[in-house]
C-alpha cells in the first residue's frame, strides 16, 4: 500500500484560482508566523526564515497526504443471489468483499500546523494554561462540528478562533503577549482533535475511500482557524 497519496485539493478551472489565492495567503501568513516565532524568543532573522519556509511548505504540500492506516469496513448491506432448483428459488449469500477506507493526514493542512503548534507549546513556559485552552476548543469544536456526507467535517471557520482568542485572553490577561500564541495552538490542536479526530467514527459510517484530515491544504479549517486566531489575537491585545 502506498504511504504517500497526491490528491489535488481542487480540480479543473478552480485550480488556478486556488493557486493565486494560495500565493496571496502565503504572503499574508509569513508576517503572522514570524510574529509567533519571535514571541517565543527566536531571533527575528531566524523567525522570518522559518515563517517563509512554513508558509511555502504549507502551500506546496497541500496535495500531499500521508496515509497512516487502512481501515476495514463492512459492506453496507448483505447481498444475495438466487438459483432455482426444480423451479423453487434458493437464496444464498454472496461472498462479501471487504471494503477499505484510507485514513490520511494532509501535510500542508494538518501536519505542518500541528507540528508548529507542538513546537510553540514546547518553547513557551505557560504550557498548562495553553493546554486548558486546547481542551476547551476540543469541546467547542466537537459541539459545533458536523459530518456532511460527501463533504466531510463542516464547521464555521470563525468558531474555533473566536473561542480560542477569548479563552486565551482570559487566561493571559496579565501577560497579553502570549494571547496570539495560545490562540493559535488552541485553534489548531483543538480543531484537529475535536472536529476531525473525534468525528472519525461518523465519517467512517459514510464509507468514503479516503479520509484526509486537513485535506483542503492551506484553505482547510485547521490551517485557517490557526491563522485567523493569530490575527484576532493581535487585534485584541492592540486595543
Amino acid at each position: 500500500m502506498k504511504r504517500i497519496l497526491i490528491v489535488s485539493p481542487v480540480r479543473g478551472v478552480f485550480f488556478p484560482i486556488y493557486l493565486v489565492l494560495g500565493l496571496l495567503l502565503l504572503l499574508v501568513s509569513i508576517s503572522y508566523f514570524e510574529y509567533l516565532l519571535v514571541q517565543t524568543g527566536l531571533p527575528k532573522e531566524i523567525g522570518y526564515a522559518l515563517a517563509v519556509e512554513i508558509s511555502f511548505l504549507s502551500l506546496a504540500t497541500s496535495p500531499v497526504n500521508v496515509i497512516v492506516k487502512e481501515l476495514r469496513t463492512p459492506p453496507i448491506e448483505p447481498e444475495y443471489e438466487v438459483i432455482y432448483v426444480f423451479g423453487f428459488p434458493v437464496y444464498y449469500r454472496r461472498i462479501e468483499m471487504p471494503t477499505y477506507t484510507l485514513l490520511a493526514f494532509n501535510v500542508g493542512g494538518a501536519i505542518i500546523p500541528a507540528f508548529l503548534s507542538l513546537t510553540l507549546l514546547y518553547l513557551v513556559s505557560e504550557k498548562l494554561l495553553i493546554l486548558v485552552n486546547v481542551l476547551v476548543i476540543v469541546v467547542i469544536s466537537k459541539l459545533f462540528s458536523k459530518v456532511s456526507k460527501g463533504v466531510g467535517v463542516v464547521m464555521n471557520p470563525l468558531i474555533a478562533p473566536l473561542f480560542s482568542v477569548t479563552v486565551s485572553y482570559l487566561l493571559f490577561f496579565r501577560d497579553p503577549i502570549l494571547v496570539p500564541t495560545s490562540a493559535y495552538i488552541g485553534s489548531v490542536l483543538g480543531t484537529l482533535i475535536g472536529a476531525d479526530l473525534l468525528n472519525l467514527r461518523k465519517i467512517l459510517e459514510a464509507r468514503p475511500q479516503l479520509i484526509s484530515v486537513g485535506g483542503m491544504g492551506t484553505f482547510d479549517g485547521i490551517f485557517m482557524s490557526g491563522l485567523l486566531s493569530i490575527v484576532l489575537g493581535q487585534l485584541l491585545i492592540s486595543l
